[in-house]
Parts: C-alpha cells; structure tokens; sequence
C-alpha cells in the first residue's frame, strides 16, 4: 500500500490553493488536486488514509475563510466539499476518477502549451532555430499559459538553440527614498480601495485626481490632501473611512512634502507600469519584431489605466521594444500592403470581413477589444473567435490574450448572476440591485442563468421593489453576423464640445448621438501638438494634467466599434464664468468652475448682506426668487453652488420666515465659509441654480 506525506498546511496554501486562484478557481482544478492526493496510484492508497487526508483539507479551508486573498475561493471550496469528495472516498471511485483527471490535464497541458508552441515554430522557422535572446521571451508566453520556466526549458530541448549576440540590457537604478514595504503597503490598499469603490485606482497620484507629471506641483497635491482627508472625515467608521486614512497619510507622507521622496514614487509608478508591460510587449514583438496597430493602442491605452500619462506610456513601449530589438509604429498597417501579391484586390463590399491572406485577423480582434471596452464579453467571445479562425500563425498571443480576457469576463458575470439569484430568492433588491448594476457595467450581454429574468428585466423588478423609477431598458446586444461587424460608414461626430477650469483641472463635456461609444480626446499642446489625454465611454473627461492658467483647445473622437468619427473640438475660450445653469438632478453633480466667486448673470439676482444673527445665516432674498442653496466649505469659500468639497443645502422661503433665517447644521465646523445662490424652478419642475456666488453672498463664520 502507498503511503501520504503528512499535510503541510504551508506548502499547500502555495502549491495548491495559489495555483487554483491563479487559474480562476475550483472549476479549473480537479479532486485530486484540491485535497492534496497524488494521482498516479491513486487506487492503492488506504481508504483511510484518504479519509483523514480529506478531513486535514477540510479543516485547514476552514482556517482560511478570513485570509485576505483566498477568502472568497475557500468559501465556495467549503461550499462544496461534500461533492468535490465523494469521488475519493473509494478505491474504486479513485481508479476511475484518476483516469477521468489524467485525460483533462493532458488536454489542458495541450491548451497551456499552444501559445509557447506557435510561438517556438515561428522563431525555428524564421532563424532556423531559437536564438538565445528569446528564451526570457518564450518564458514569459509560457508563464500566459500557466506554464512554469523548467517546463518551458523542457519543451526547448527538442529544438536547436542558438547562441546569444546581444549584450544584455543594465538593469535600472531602484528608486531610494521608498522603501519596498513601504511600496507594497500603498499597492495594497491601493488594490482595497478599488475594491471597495468599484473604481480601479492604480497610484496615489490617481488617487488625487493627478499623475506622475505632477509630482513637483507640491500645493496642487496638499490642496487635494486636504480635501481628501476631509472627505474621510465625513464617512461612516468601517473599512472605508479605515482604508481611505492610511492612504491620506501615504499622500502626505510621500508625496505633500515633495522632494526626493515624491520623485522616488513618480519613477517607482513608471517603473510598475513598465513591468506590468513587458511581458505583454515583449510576447507581441516577439516574432514580428515591430509593435504597430491594435496591439500599440491596446498597449498604450494599459499604460494609462495603470497610471501613467499618454506619453509617457508611449515612451515605455518604445523603450520596451529597443530593449527587445523591435520598433513600434502609432498607425495600423495599411488594408492592402505591397507584398508578394502585386495584384490589386478587387473593390471591398461595404462590410467586408476578410477571408484571408495577411493579418486578416486584426479587424475582428480590433472589434472584440471594443466589445469588450463596451462591457460585452460574449460579443467580444465571438468576435475572438472569429479571429482564432482567421489567424495566418501571427495573432495566436493576441486572440488567446482577448479571449481569456473575455472568458474571465464571463466566469465573474456568472459568480455575479448567483449573487442576483440568491438576493431575489431572499427578496433582498437592494442587494440585487447593487450586483445587477455590476453586471450592467461590465458584463451587459452575459446569459442569465436559466430560469431567470434577462438583466433589464431584473434591473426593473429590483427598481420598482426598492419604490424607485426603474432605469431605461439596457438594448440588447445586436446579432453578430457572420462578417466582422465594422461598418464602413464613419459614425456622426461629437456635438457641443466644451472645456472649462474646474478645481485646478479642466472638464471637457460633449453630447453624442451614440449611446454605446467610446471617445478618444486630445489636447492641444503649446507647440500646435496634439496628445491624447483620455479614453471613456462617458460624455465628460476630466483632464488633471491641463495648464493652471489657460484652458487649451480639446478635440473628441467617437469610435463605434472600430470605426473613428471626425473630430469635434472646443473653443478655447480663456475662462467659463458665464457657463449655463447646472440642474441639480440625482445623478451626481458636475464640478462648476473654480477661481473667484463671479457675479451670476442678469437672470440670477444676487443674494446680498448675508450675516449671521442668533445662531441663523441671514440675508436679502432676490425679488420673485424663493429658494436658495448653501453651501458652507472648510478648507476655503465654496468654489460653486455644486462644489463637491463643500457641504450643501436647499432653504426655502417659507422655512427662512418660519425659522427667523437659515439653520446652520449643528455639527458644522469652524471655521467655515458659507455663500448662498439663488435658485429656480425650470419649466419641468427641476431645480435650476445659478452657476456661481455673487461677491455679496459670502460669510466667514469664525
């Protein structure tokens, strides 16, 4: 009989429950795996020892329900145990489980050994064998597939290696200043943060609404420090408010005081960012030697996400390239290059999808990385495929890259639908509410589990149990034909493009006939330049990286799957104080301009002698106006009636004449400056105010 080792509750936290996390959980692993068992005579090892083995599995999962990084696997692994083991309680069960298990890993070693596979014919097939230089390169594709660097060494040996000619690359100076503690504690709350909020924020400079570049605007940062802390001030006590003190303290700890220190975390943020990149880089040029196209921008636009501004991203990816012996270019190839086929290509039919020949994979998987943007994985999933069928030997990383990207999309929308099913089960709509808004987001053509309402439909019925107005119906996603869905009719450009100041940045806002497209906008530079500052999908981008002083020109693109609009731009209006009236509706308000209080325009009278007389705010109220709006700020006077640093509140006339003024909240800190607007009801009922404060309706309350 064959005997277990005794359990190492260590070594199987990073043998096994690290690698079952890593590729997506329990689903992706096997019984045998998962407690511990070794599959090759499997039959012969006592019943009872299996049984204590699975019982030592079982008690360490239930050690590890509170672990930070594994809670949420080990809960649905306690969830299920009862049927993950029932096939090892046998030696007969085992026998033929073991044999089931050992043809899933061979064919799952066959799909994790693909990628390294196309990748290792192509490089044979180009210098005869593979050159000592892209060995690190073949590791880091394996490591996309799972695979570790002596199993990649192991496949290597079938092939001829080549001797290395390039010098090897200096390895960057560390930043001092920063210790990596230090580093990993920031990451790591960081990576909270985001959690808590659904909101990626990768660097304490994102944090703050800034990037990298303004790491010496030393007044800009404690400004925004201060108004930070004072929104932490205002949470509940919880994890929320816990998380978001520890990183005002690693703002002014880092980056307030300037200096050597905030330099350090500027270089360390590039450098993270450049790591993050070079695998990605590094197995896109590997065989091609040239970073063009969809793959640039998808690149560029990460170094983005990840903290950075456009152009430093685009220097990044330029030096990543050198350091690899590649190059990069900024615009996809041309449809039709002269290559070996001279012959010129009949006219295109008005949605053409190619059926071949060179890269005829990029538009489908241009279209599938646009899905997937527009929150679409199972577009994005077919589109993917389409491209995995159209692949000349070129795109495998590539396709493989967006079709796990929209698989794992998919698997979270499916963790997500349980969450819904289980809180309409208990008739908790909020909670079902919150998690549908998620699927909407991110996953809005993800099937609903059988049984179930559509997402619109479960959208509604949660409103209208909460007692709310339920949203406007979120379409169905369009068939995808059988061709690459890229129209060739270029979509209606952005209208009404406007940039003003707003809190030390600038808000560009647009309107757009399409409700599902995202926008690129730009920047002009000093020079006559252009430089991208932003992607979204929303109709406004706020631009931190903007001059203090002057509000430069933007353009907006809108791209439909695919497909770029001309471009709109904006005045370059020097300042907008006279901007139109914000309604005040429920979706959050926009951030009005900042800068000295204006006088608001002829039809906003202004409120004047504001004072303060028994504890209440007095003041003249305007002819025929009969509600006001406070707004009382700490740090400094209010910058406008939607300010969103201030603390605000709607009086009305009747409330004023009842209460001998206006009543000053009881917790309201001192001192404070108060300013008060006036406001009016628009012809639908909505409460219109005006966009600033007269000089005349200003108090400091010491």
């Amino acid at each position: 009989m064959t005997s277990l080792p005794p359990f190492d509750p260590n070594g199987y936290r990073k043998r096994v429950l690290a690698q079952v996390a890593k590729r997506g959980g329990p689903d992706h692993s096997d019984a045998f795996e998962l407690y511990d068992l070794p599959l090759d005579g499997a039959a012969d090892l006592p019943d009872a020892a299996v049984a204590v083995r699975i019982e030592d599995v079982w008690g360490f999962w239930q050690r590890q329900r509170d672990h930070p990084k594994y809670r949420t696997l080990v809960a649905q692994l306690v969830d299920e145990h009862d049927r993950r083991s029932a096939p090892l309680r046998s030696a007969a069960d085992r026998r033929a489980e073991a044999e089931r298990v050992r043809t899933t890993r061979e064919q799952r070693d066959a799909g994790r050994y693909e990628i390294l596979d196309t990748a290792i014919s192509r490089l044979v097939e180009r210098y005869g064998g593979v050159p000592a230089e892209k060995v690190p390169g073949l590791e880091e594709i394996g490591a996309l597939g799972g695979l570790s660097a002596a199993e990649v060494a192991e496949r290597l040996r079938r092939h001829r290696l080549l001797p290395d000619t390039a010098a090897p690359a200096p390895t960057p100076p560390v930043p001092s200043g920063l210790t990596a503690q230090r580093r990993a504690q920031i990451s790591a709350l960081l990576a909270e943060w985001s959690g808590l909020r659904d909101e990626f924020v990768p660097t304490l400079f994102a944090l703050l609404g800034l990037g990298p570049a303004d790491a010496h605007d030393v007044v800009e940062i404690r400004e925004r420090a201060d108004v930070l802390h004072g929104r932490a001030r205002e949470l509940p006590p919880g994890r929320l408010r816990a998380v978001l003190d520890e990183l005002v303290v690693h703002v002014r700890d880092v980056l307030a005081a300037g200096g050597p220190l905030a330099d350090a975390y500027a270089r360390a943020v590039v450098e993270d960012v450049t790591e993050a990149l070079r695998p990605k880089v590094r197995a896109a040029i590997l065989i091609e030697d040239r970073l063009v196209g969809p793959d640039y921008e998808f690149l560029a636009d990460e170094g983005v996400r990840l903290g950075i501004d456009r152009a430093v991203a685009e220097q990044v990816l330029a030096d990543l390239a050198a350091e690899y012996g590649g190059g990069v270019g900024h615009a996809p190839p041309a449809p039709a290059p002269a290559q070996a086929h001279p012959t010129p290509a009949p006219p295109a039919p008005p949605n053409p999808v190619p059926a071949g020949g060179d890269r005829a994979w990029e538009a489908p998987l241009r279209a599938a990385r646009a899905a997937l943007r527009r929150g679409r994985p199972a577009e994005a999933a077919r589109l993917a495929a389409q491209a995995r069928d159209l692949d000349d030997g070129t795109a495998a990383t590539q396709v493989r890259a967006v079709a796990d990207e929209a698989q794992r999309v998919l698997d979270e929308a499916a963790d997500l639908w349980r969450e819904v099913v289980a809180a309409r089960a208990d008739r908790r709509y909020a909670d079902a509410a919150r998690v549908l808004a998620q699927l909407q987001r991110r996953a809005v053509d993800a099937p609903a589990p059988a049984g179930q309402p559509d997402l619109p439909t479960a959208i509604d019925e949660a409103q209208r149990a909460l007692g709310g107005p339920a949203p406007a119906p979120v379409a169905p996603p369009p068939p995808v034909p059988a061709t690459t869905p890229a129209p060739s009719a270029r979509p209606a450009a952005p209208t009404a493009v406007t940039a003003r100041q707003v809190d030390g940045a600038v808000l560009v806002t647009w309107a757009s006939p399409h409700p599902a497209a995202d926008y690129r906008v730009s920047r002009q530079q000093p020079d006559g330049a252009w430089k991208v500052v932003g992607r979204t999908r929303a109709t406004e981008l706020e631009d931190g990286g903007a001059p203090r002083r002057t509000v430069p020109t933007y353009a907006v693109i809108a791209v439909v799957d695919g497909v770029a609009s001309d471009e709109a731009r904006s005045s370059a209006a020097p300042r907008a104080e006279a901007a139109p009236p914000v309604p005040v509706t429920p979706a959050p308000a926009r951030r009005a301009p900042s800068g000295p209080p204006a006088a608001p325009p002829n039809d906003f009278p202004a409120v004047t002698n504001v004072a303060l007389a028994g504890g209440r705010l007095t003041f003249d109220w305007p002819p025929e106006i009969t509600e006001v709006y406070i707004a009382a700020r700490v740090a400094g006077p209010p910058r406008s009636p939607t300010d969103p640093t201030a603390r605000s509140w709607k009086v009305t006339n009747t409330r004023y004449q009842i209460d001998g003024g206006a009543a000053l909240p009881a917790d309201l800190a001192r001192p404070a400056h108060l300013a008060v607007a006036a406001c009016r009801r628009g012809p639908d009922g909505t409460l219109v105010l005006a966009p600033d404060f007269a000089e005349s309706a200003h108090l400091r309350l010491d």
